[in-house]
């Protein structure tokens, strides 16, 4: 399999792809040759890029569709797995989409590997999209849980509140509720709050402390390509179930 890009206008290999200017990432779920939720992924770039670069990429839904759907087929990934799609804008306003390794599933559902979070102080996120700062922060986060034995990096603010990402959102579910930090306008909390919804669970946006998600029934976190459960928090055991029925309830399959 050569995964492919395209890169302002010209396809090339993957592995020939290198972007050295700062950029503004949003990160496309596809699944059949069909990219979802494209017009929202859109509208975060561009107004994530007006924010930050003062101007926005003039792509449109259709053209980006055309785009990704291309690059799939020349990558020639199963129709029948998941494929995450990088778009990226940046500092120059060059657009660019790069096919991503297939997901070993078909649509969203809770991966087969739980892990383990440890607290970690962080900042909170300045913008709704990841840009190149963000996703080395993020990196650099889960690499010091892991050197000391843990799998990732739960965030929390200087109070000890759980910290969620737009792009990575945190649920916790406890007494047949489902609680949220924050709400975002971002395709991944729009399509969990959804599914929560679907799923016929009420659900509830307050600040959770540490202390509190020392006491949570479940913890999951959701990106563009699916759901996390988390299996501990420090010495803190966490069920899956209705993190399951969560992640069987969003619709992209």
């Amino acid at each position: 399999m050569r995964l492919m890009a395209w890169n302002d206008g010209c396809v090339v290999e993957v592995k020939d792809f290198h972007l050295a200017s700062p950029y503004i990432l949003q990160r496309v779920h596809t699944l059949d040759y069909r990219a979802y939720n494209v017009s929202r992924h859109l509208m975060l770039l561009r107004d994530c890029s007006i924010e930050i670069f003062g101007f926005a990429s003039l792509c449109g839904v259709a053209d980006a569709e055309r785009i990704i759907t291309k690059l799939l087929e020349l990558s020639r990934v199963s129709r029948r797995l998941s494929t995450p799609v990088a778009m990226r804008l940046d500092s120059h306003g060059h657009l660019s989409f790069e096919v991503e390794k297939p997901i070993l599933y078909e649509g969203y559902s809770v991966r087969a590997k739980r892990i383990s979070l440890a607290p970690l102080t962080m900042p909170y996120p300045e913008y709704l999209s990841q840009t190149s700062v963000s996703v080395a922060v993020d990196a650099m986060a889960d690499s010091r849980i892991v050197k000391d034995g843990g799998d990732a990096a739960l965030w929390v603010d200087t109070a000890g509140n759980a910290i969620s990402r737009p792009w990575l959102p945190l649920f916790a579910v406890y007494g047949g509720r489902v609680y949220t930090p924050m709400e975002y306008d971002t395709v991944e909390y729009a399509v969990t709050s959804d599914a929560i919804k679907r799923a016929g669970i009420e659900l509830v946006v307050r600040p959770l402390s540490v202390a509190s998600l020392m006491r949570m029934d479940e913890l999951f976190m959701v990106d563009a390509m699916g759901v996390t459960s988390v299996a501990s928090i420090a010495e803190h055991r966490l069920l899956s179930v209705v993190t399951a029925r969560i992640a069987d309830a969003i619709a992209i399959r």
